[in-house]
């Protein structure tokens, strides 16, 4: 497959299942670090705490789809709107803990929140980029990055930021493709904890430094 055979649309609700499965595969060790659960079990706990609105005004989900297949997966989010109330999505717990265990749960939920990241004011952050396996190394994540980027230079955004561990040199050379540039280099103690992963990288991609690059 052509990375020009497919599609980048926004993500709606029937989507929800297809893209689930698509981050367990794609991010499994990490899912496997937090719970003792097999495959399709961490797929379904994840699909009932992670529910996604495609009307936020802070986030919103694109799917790479090909023939109505979804095979990549991108999240951007960024700073809420002063004037917006506070976005929630209620967890019963009690179906949860029965179905999944207390301990299983807890460190699933907790380790989502080891995760999670505000953006500042006129930045867009990824906050995920999967592709299916069977469709890497095509030139789908290369796409849906500049796809990305695109996007940050027409909602007015002055950045467009990613995490990532410092261990996964293929992706940080990838980005670096792409005019991304280490912002940061921190150690998280949760991450380190719950991932394994002490060190990440707080990279960059700004369209007036890539402009000025084309030109030189």
């Amino acid at each position: 497959m052509s990375a020009k055979s497919f599609d980048i649309v926004a993500y709606q609700k029937q989507d929800h299942e297809a893209v689930c499965s698509l981050l367990v595969e794609s991010f499994k060790a990490k899912f496997q670090s937090l719970v003792t659960l097999e495959e399709q079990d961490i797929q379904k706990l994840l699909m009932q705490v992670w529910v996604q609105n495609p009307y936020s005004s802070s986030m919103k989900q694109f799917v790479a789809k090909e023939n109505e297949d979804v095979v990549g997966v991108l999240s951007l989010k960024w700073k809420a709107p002063s004037s917006s109330l506070p976005e929630t999505n209620p967890i019963s717990l009690a179906p949860l803990l029965k179905q999944f265990g207390c301990f299983n749960v807890f460190k699933f939920l907790t380790g989502m929140h080891a995760l999670e990241y505000t953006p500042a004011a006129n930045e867009c952050y990824i906050d995920h980029l999967a592709i299916r396996s069977s469709h890497r190394n095509q030139g789908i994540g290369r796409r849906l990055l500049a796809f990305a980027q695109q996007f940050t230079v027409e909602s007015g955004f002055h950045a467009l930021t990613l995490h990532v561990a410092h261990k996964n040199q293929g992706a940080i050379r990838l980005y670096h493709k792409l005019a991304f540039e280490v912002e940061q280099s921190k150690y998280n103690g949760l991450r380190h904890f719950w991932f394994k992963e002490p060190v990440w990288y707080l990279m960059s991609w700004k369209e007036n430094l890539h402009s000025r690059r084309e030109h030189r």
